[in-house]
């Protein structure tokens, strides 16, 4: 890679349909742990990894743009042999990573599944205008941000009954370079709005789903509504009872709503 090492897995069958994993902007890939056995049963081959300044790959200086998430998810594939058309699911700034790969590669994508897709979280965030002052952005991530994110997953990591993810979590904020690389994403518009390319796949032609969380309390349902409008032809899915962690919370119901489709898709 480029600029660094990038920690990925693959799981199931060597000659299973490929399919990228792309997770969001504070959990690294075991986000999709839950899910990764449901999709290799069903017969995917799976490829996970953590982008730049998350879990276990490097956190080089500069920019945590779009564009570098991109080039990651871009050289990754290129560099594993991936020949066949993948699928690509993305969940919430994971799902504008997808849609951006798909826009530089639209042949190499046989279908693009966005989970709980974000559109403009800065707008959202009170936070996110004070983070950009240059050193009062950074004392205020390192000693209040980080802090109130880890007691904000306490507390939802305990209501869905998985106080195991704590500990994991806790250490992918305590690693250097983490604040620093989501400083970065607020500042340099990462977190910010995604509208354009959302709209860049207006003409795509291809397998497009979108899987929503009836109760997602992250991303506004307005912001659904806004990149449905500017998505090309897609199915929309909302998920009973799941909220933004529905990775977490709804695996199975996830991967029937994506196989339902792709069953459809085969029969058509």
């Amino acid at each position: 890679m480029t600029e660094g090492l990038t920690h990925y897995r693959c799981d199931g069958p060597v000659d299973g349909t490929p399919i990228v994993l792309i997770h969001g902007a504070t959990v690294p890939c075991w986000e999709f742990d839950g899910i990764v056995p449901l999709l290799t049963m069903t017969g995917f081959r799976t490829l996970r990894f953590d982008l730049y300044g998350h879990g276990r790959s490097d956190r080089p200086h500069g920019a945590y743009s779009l564009d570098r998430f991109t080039r990651q998810t871009i050289e990754l594939v290129e560099a594993l042999g991936v020949l066949r058309p993948v699928v690509m699911l993305g969940h919430s700034l994971g799902a504008a990573i997808a849609a951006a790969v798909t826009a530089a590669n639209p042949q190499r994508i046989e279908q693009l599944v966005l989970v709980a897709p974000m559109l403009d979280f800065n707008s959202t965030s009170a936070w996110s205008q004070v983070f950009r002052v240059p050193l009062l952005g950074d004392l205020l991530m390192r000693f209040v941000g980080l802090p109130a994110l880890i007691r904000r997953r306490r507390r939802r990591y305990a209501r869905i009954g998985a106080p195991h993810l704590t500990p994991l979590f806790i250490e992918q904020v305590s690693h250097a370079g983490f604040g620093r690389a989501l400083l970065s994403m607020i500042r340099t518009n990462t977190l910010g709005d995604q509208s354009a390319g959302y709209s860049a796949l207006r003409n795509w032609g291809r397998e497009l789903l979108v899987i929503t969380g009836a109760n997602d309390a992250v991303i506004p349902a307005a912001h659904i509504a806004r990149i449905r409008a500017l998505l090309a032809e897609h199915d929309h899915r909302e998920i009973p009872g799941a909220e933004h962690n529905l990775l977490l919370t709804h695996p199975q119901a996830v991967v029937d709503e994506l196989r339902g489709k792709r069953l459809k898709a085969h029969q058509a």
